[in-house]
Parts: C-alpha cells; sequence; structure tokens
C-alpha cells in the first residue's frame, strides 16, 4: 500500500507531529526521538493524530524508534 501525500514525524511518549519536512528529529517537548515510519512495516505516518499505523495497526505510542529513547 501507498501512502500519498504529507508524511508526518511523531513522538511516541507525547504524540507531538510535525511534518517529515521540517527536518526535526528530536520531540522538543521532552527530547525522544521522532518516529518517521511505522517501526514494524515502515509505512510513512501520514496523519499528524495517528495513534496506530493504517497498514499494520502497531500502535505508535513509546515504541523505541531505531537510535533514540522511548
Amino acid at each position: 500500500m501507498e501512502i500519498i501525500g504529507v508524511a508526518y514525524r511523531l513522538c511516541p511518549r507525547c504524540f507531538r507531529a510535525v511534518p517529515a519536512a521540517s527536518g526535526e528529529r528530536y520531540c522538543p517537548n521532552d527530547g525522544t526521538r521522532l518516529l518517521e515510519t511505522c517501526p514494524r512495516c515502515q509505512t510513512p505516518i501520514p496523519s499528524p493524530y495517528a495513534r496506530f499505523c493504517v497498514v499494520c495497526g502497531q500502535g505508535f505510542g513509546l515504541v523505541t524508534s531505531k537510535g533514540g529513547k522511548a
């Protein structure tokens, strides 16, 4: 499944979201590395309100992103 449109980065701790094109890598609220894609299937995050992956159902809350803390 291909997701078309704006992709987002999402904080797995506080759920702050920013457009992927913003260049932000860490949450300014708590320092957690932002998720760029679903940690299970690597699908881009298509909505700033997403709490679960639209393809595989993986929850985004408190998951560890590669190279960051959760």
